[in-house]
């Protein structure tokens, strides 16, 4: 049985093995070495990923499986969509499920705790990035009510990419 609940500082370690191994599953035909270890080196090493675990109006969900980290959440608040969408959204900024997990409902639980939350806190909207290329991730996205509202700049490694913007009205 696969259960989702809230993360404690010492279970980071393990969530960022799955970030990186989903992260590199996902992107690493797509990508350079040299721009993926950049990106992991400073998105992922394990001071910033604590330091973004105590960051307020932030929350990660972690998907075990028994003693097995499976995937995970992280929710957070971000002004990067205000003049958008308002003052009352929170960002889906990870869903990360490992490879070898998927098909097993994980991101399905992910999501439904995800929409839960935002719906609980009365957030209007919840939103999200994803790679202009990731198109499994779009349809997953896309079978959940997201849909495309605008376009940012995503920085892999110097490789500038694009992300589409995916907006759900709660």
């Amino acid at each position: 049985m696969i259960e989702i609940r809230e993360a404690e500082l010492h279970e980071i370690s393990a969530m960022r093995e799955v970030a990186i191994s989903s992260y590199t599953d996902t992107f690493s035909a797509f990508n350079t070495p040299e721009n993926m270890e950049a990106f992991f080196k400073s998105v992922y090493s394990l001071e910033a990923l604590e330091k973004e675990f105590h960051e307020s109006d932030s929350r990660l969900y972690l998907a075990w499986e028994e003693d097995q980290l499976l995937g995970f959440l992280r929710l957070r608040e971000c002004n990067e969509v205000k003049s958008l969408l308002g003052d009352n959204t929170l960002e889906l900024q990870r869903l990360y499920v490992l490879t070898s997990a998927q098909g097993k409902s994980v991101g399905r639980l992910l999501m439904e705790t995800a929409l839960a939350f935002a719906s609980r806190k009365k957030y209007d909207w919840i939103w999200l990035g994803v790679w202009e290329r990731n198109f499994k991730a779009q349809r997953f996205y896309k079978a959940w009510g997201f849909e495309k509202f605008s376009e940012h700049t995503f920085w892999m490694g110097d490789d500038p990419q694009i992300d589409w913007l995916l907006k759900r009205k709660l």
